[in-house]
This record gives structure tokens, C-alpha cells and sequence, in this order.
């Protein structure tokens, strides 16, 4: 089988689905008096018009630790000096790993999962044991971060779901072979998790923050508060999520699929470029748009195989499905599989990509993104 068929290459936007039978998800529209309501501490947050200042911290935290408690049931304790997590946006790539990743196998066939960088919050393996009904283990760098993990953990007694594993080698994304790392037993085909997922440093420094603030023109819509090892890498994403590919080569079945999130569409083509260098097997690539914000996932193994079909389709239906998913990704519509060996899918549309009037104005975007960028360049390389 080659590197990469275009039946491997997946690039799909995602827009939230509904979650499977019993699954917690979040409602289409959420009202800010109602949740209120239901979390009163949230009322004094609230504005003349029912909304909530994203510019106020504090706000911020109150409205996601609101949403956690009212429609996961997890109290979960964010510190000042943390990240913040916009619940939307981590529950947007934990269904694009459900609906990407976890299809591959069959239902009766346990998941595990490996958060890197779980921060205070534990934010994804709480969520993840809910929504993908799997276990997890989290690891992260810095001891006060693990610690206030560990008491969110056991707040919402999950500590027979969630493992975490304090990795003392910051110079190590994927912590496997260190000592003590709480590791499950090795599948038939070695490996040991069915996933790994990262929500990577974005900044070089605190300079390029700045920068990058400025030529925004505008504060962030949300809280971005954190302690430097969750903002800032060596090279930035990129530097980042370069060294996890490397470490991935190494370690190579260990983890089916190995998955990130990235910021920045330049750093996707970089990594996706990297990882055919580096012999992945497959590739997938989702999209994720919450609000103003998109974001890209970006997820490979080393598995020849990693589909569980029971009655293998032909290479007609194979050439059809990969021919539907290109013509889909080129308009922007996500599909989801219904029943794969008999091509049912469903399929959603965000925009009209299909017609000439926002072909045209995607060109005028595109226009526009280039100049920026060329802005952008100019002022990063004063």
C-alpha cells in the first residue's frame, strides 16, 4: 500500500454533531440567563443584556466551569494562573476524534487515550471519558498543574478512568519509556493506546504573543492566561508538534493514531509535509470552526491497516467513496459515516460552497488573507 491514497488524506470541516445514544453534548444554542440560572454564580457575570464580558477572566472561567457543571455534571476547578479552556472548542476535537479515528474500530473493543499536556484542568480526559466512553491517561510538565489535575480527577471520581503522569523531561512530548509512566498492556499489535491527542504551546515567546496581539488590532475574545510551558515552545507549534512527529517515528505502533490541534494553516502543510517524509501510514485532517476561530487537527499512524470492515469493500466502491470525500472537502460539506460498507453517509453544508457567488468571494478572502500575511511577515521579521 502506498504512504498516502487520497482515501487516507482526509480534510473535512467539522461542525458538532450529535452525540451517540447517551452521549453529553452541547445544545445548539445556549442561553446565558438560563445556564445562569442553573449555576448562580454565574449571575453576576452577567450583563445588562444577558450576555457575558469575554474581555473579564474571571467571567470566562465562571461561564465554562458553568457549562461543565450543567450539561457534563464535572466540577472542575480552573486557576487563575491557567489556561482557560473554551468547553466548545475541546468537546469539537474530542467528536472529530470519535467520528475520525474511533470508527476505525469495532464498538466491543475498549479505547484508551493519551492527552499531552492535560494542564490543571484535565479538561479532555474528563470530557473524553464521558463523550468517547474510554480511558485515559494525562501527562503534563509542571508538578502544580498535575497536582490541581489530580484533585479535578478525584472531585468527579474518575480516578479509576483517568490516570496522570507528571513528565519530568521537558525536552519529551511522548513520555512512553520514562519511568513510571502509568502504561496499559500492548494490544496484538503493540500497541498500548488508541489514541494520543494535544492542544501544543502556539507561541516561539512572549514577543511573538505581542506581536501577533498587535497586528490583531483588538484583545482576544477570550481569556488566554497561562503559565509559560502551556504558551510557549522552542519554534513555536511548529518546533512543538515537529519534535512529537519525530518521537512518533520512534515509538511507532505504540499509539494507533497519533492526533494534534493546530493554530495555524501554514504549520498543517509544514507537519503534513514532515510526516510523508517520515513514512506515516495514513493521514486524516479535520477542520474545526467555533465562532470567528478555526482550527485544524491533524492526526497519522504507522498501522498498514487501522479500518475494522467486516466485509471489506470493493475496489469500485473504494474508488467511489475516495472520489465523494474529495468532491466533499473540496466544498467544505463534513461527512459522517452511517454504514460505511454500504456508503451511507450524512453530509452538512455550513455555507452554499457550491455556487459561483461564494467562489467569488472566496477568492476576495483569499485576496485578503494574503496581504495580511504579507503584513504579518513584515512586522515579525523587523
Amino acid at each position: 500500500m502506498s504512504d498516502h491514497s487520497s482515501s487516507d488524506l482526509e480534510a473535512q470541516p467539522l461542525k458538532r454533531t450529535k452525540t451517540s445514544s447517551g452521549a453529553k453534548s452541547l445544545p445548539d444554542h445556549i442561553s446565558y440567563k438560563t445556564l445562569a440560572e442553573k449555576f448562580p454564580r454565574l449571575k453576576e457575570y452577567l450583563t445588562e443584556t444577558k450576555t457575558i464580558d469575554f474581555q473579564n477572566p474571571d467571567a470566562v472561567r465562571t461561564l465554562n466551569q458553568a457549562i461543565l457543571r450543567v450539561y457534563f455534571d464535572l466540577d472542575v476547578y480552573l486557576p487563575a494562573n491557567s489556561l482557560c479552556p473554551t468547553v466548545a472548542n475541546r468537546l469539537h476535537y474530542l467528536e472529530w476524534i470519535r467520528s475520525s479515528i474511533l470508527v476505525d474500530f469495532p464498538p466491543s473493543q475498549s479505547i484508551s487515550g493519551m492527552d499531552i499536556g492535560c494542564g490543571a484542568s484535565c479538561i479532555y480526559p474528563l470530557l473524553g471519558v464521558q463523550v468517547l466512553n474510554c480511558s485515559f491517561v494525562g501527562t503534563d510538565i509542571n508538578s502544580e498543574s498535575i497536582a490541581c489535575a489530580q484533585k479535578n480527577v478525584a472531585a468527579n471520581h474518575m480516578q479509576s478512568k483517568i490516570r496522570l503522569f507528571l513528565n519530568s523531561d521537558q525536552n519529551v512530548t511522548l513520555p512512553l519509556d520514562a519511568e513510571g509512566f502509568p502504561s496499559n498492556e500492548a494490544d496484538a499489535d503493540g500497541s498500548v493506546f488508541t489514541f494520543s491527542m494535544c492542544n501544543p504551546p502556539f507561541y516561539k515567546s512572549q514577543d511573538e504573543r505581542q506581536q501577533l496581539a498587535r497586528f490583531k488590532a483588538r484583545l482576544p475574545s477570550l481569556d488566554t492566561n497561562g503559565k509559560d510551558e502551556e504558551l510557549y515552545a522552542e519554534g513555536g507549534e511548529e518546533g512543538f508538534l515537529t519534535r512529537m512527529i519525530d518521537e512518533s517515528v520512534k515509538l511507532g505502533k505504540h499509539i494507533k493514531w497519533y492526533s494534534t490541534m493546530v493554530g495555524k494553516k501554514s504549520t498543517l502543510l509544514l507537519l503534513k509535509a514532515h510526516l510523508r517524509q517520515s513514512q506515516a501510514k495514513h493521514i486524516r485532517e479535520g477542520t474545526l470552526i467555533q465562532g470567528k476561530t478555526t482550527r485544524w487537527v491533524l492526526a497519522w499512524t504507522f498501522l498498514e491497516q487501522t479500518r475494522f470492515i467486516t466485509n471489506p469493500i470493493s475496489s469500485t466502491q473504494e474508488n467511489t467513496y475516495i472520489l465523494f470525500k474529495d468532491i466533499m472537502s473540496d466544498l467544505k460539506i463534513s461527512i459522517e459515516a452511517k454504514d460505511a460498507e454500504h456508503m451511507r453517509f450524512v453530509c452538512q453544508a455550513r455555507e452554499k460552497t457550491w455556487t459561483r457567488q461564494w467562489r467569488r468571494q472566496q477568492k476576495r478572502n483569499e485576496h485578503t488573507q494574503q496581504e495580511s500575511q504579507q503584513i504579518l511577515n513584515h512586522i515579525c521579521t523587523r
